[in-house]
């Protein structure tokens, strides 16, 4: 059992799934972003080298954006599934609690703090969760 009361479950679970619906917005709209750049670059409404450059940085700025964005979107999924497995809230590693205070500032994390500390060290911040 966590050490979370119900009250702050309820919190966690809800700003966790108020993200999920903003990062699914922003999404949506760099998709819809991403294929109107396509549609103008096809189109020919860019008009000189310099335009076409500036154009080719914000749409790579925006799959950038997307990207990161779906990053954090499996991250609220993963959190999620262990908030209805009943494991919320348990290092991932060590099975010890993380610290309510953690969560609330990081409701995705999954490691408590020393072991997330020594994952870092070792894969240097890289994010090696597999993509399901």
């Amino acid at each position: 059992m966590t050490n979370l009361t119900p009250s702050e479950l309820k919190s966690l679970t809800g700003k966790l799934t108020t993200r999920r619906s903003e990062l699914v917005a922003m999404v949506r709209v760099g998709a819809a972003d991403a294929e109107q750049d396509n549609l103008r670059r096809v189109g020919g409404e860019v008009g000189d080298p310099g335009d076409e450059s500036t154009a080719l940085q914000q749409t790579d700025l925006n799959l950038a954006e997307m990207e990161s964005g779906m990053r954090e979107l499996r991250a609220i999924e993963r959190a999620l599934e262990r908030v209805r497995e009943g494991s919320y809230g348990h290092c991932i590693e060590c099975g010890c609690d993380i610290p309510a205070a953690r969560l609330d500032a990081c409701p995705t994390a999954e490691r408590c703090t020393q072991c997330q500390t020594r994952h870092e060290r070792v894969y240097g911040g890289r994010d090696v969760t597999p993509s399901a």
